[in-house]
């Protein structure tokens, strides 16, 4: 699929815009639907639009949703020897341009995958596969960007980057090659924990052998009435919810 459909597609389906167009269309239905029962159903579209809009903004929902993703145990903070042979970090977002930089740096997200996987680098010797390709024409590899974050920032050395992938099956399977190539079989998978199982099970099948290093586990809200304000912070943790299980049906789909 083009990269540009694609992502226009993902716009389309994802909350909050999904949930929009949802009201809008309940909305012109109810307006000018005609008859009382095709007025009525508008009504109820834009309600339900308007509700899930709120529900997923709640802490409680963001959380429920992202804890349902997270399945693999993290490694002990404390584990100075781990069972595998390498370290790969999985790329996420990438900022372009910020001012204050002056050239593309690493995304919110991109950044705690980085700082874990140079963390779990630096205390167990193991060198570091940095995965993350081209995301728009104009633009370097997000590996490049990691990888200037991590060995300049971070003080890590990084042993391999992966630039080719734009996808996490894509980080798997050209992971796997350069790994391969090194005799590498079995690694630390470093992603979110949302995240992790999706992108295990894309390694297992490019024939890696995988220890779940996972990071930033969603935490649960404080308290049942804070768990109820909706904020946007929310809508955007459940919005990448929503995109991981669009993202493992897809996969079990074959897409």
């Amino acid at each position: 699929m083009v990269p540009q459909l694609k992502t226009l597609l993902e716009t389309l389906l994802m909350p909050p815009t999904s949930l929009y167009l949802v009201v809008l269309a309940g909305l012109v239905l109810a307006r000018y639907g005609g008859a009382k029962r095709r007025r009525m159903i508008g009504v109820c579209l834009a309600w339900a639009g308007g509700a899930a809009a709120v529900a997923l903004s709640t802490p409680l929902v963001a959380h429920l949703l992202l804890a349902s993703l997270q399945e693999a145990d993290h490694i002990p903070p404390d584990a100075a020897v781990i069972d595998a042979e390498a370290i790969v970090v999985l790329s996420a977002d990438v900022d372009c341009d910020p001012p204050e930089y002056g050239e593309d740096q690493p995304g919110a997200l991109t950044v705690l995958r980085c700082r874990y996987g140079a963390a779990l680098a630096r205390r167990t010797g193991l060198p570091i596969l940095l995965s993350g390709g081209v995301l728009r024409p104009d633009r370097r590899p997000v590996s490049h960007v990691m990888r200037d974050f991590v060995r300049d920032e971070l003080g890590t050395p990084v042993r391999w980057v992966e630039e080719e992938s734009t996808t996490t099956r894509g980080n798997a399977e050209f992971s796997a090659r350069i790994l391969a190539r090194e005799g590498v079989q079995r690694v630390a998978l470093v992603s979110h924990a949302w995240h992790l199982p999706r992108a295990q099970a894309a390694f297992e099948e490019a024939g890696m052998e995988i220890l779940p290093a996972p990071t930033a586990p969603h935490a649960p809200p404080n308290g049942l009435l804070e768990s109820l304000i909706p904020r946007g912070k929310s809508l955007r943790d459940s919005t990448w919810a929503v995109h991981e299980w669009g993202g493992r049906l897809w996969y079990w789909l074959g897409g």
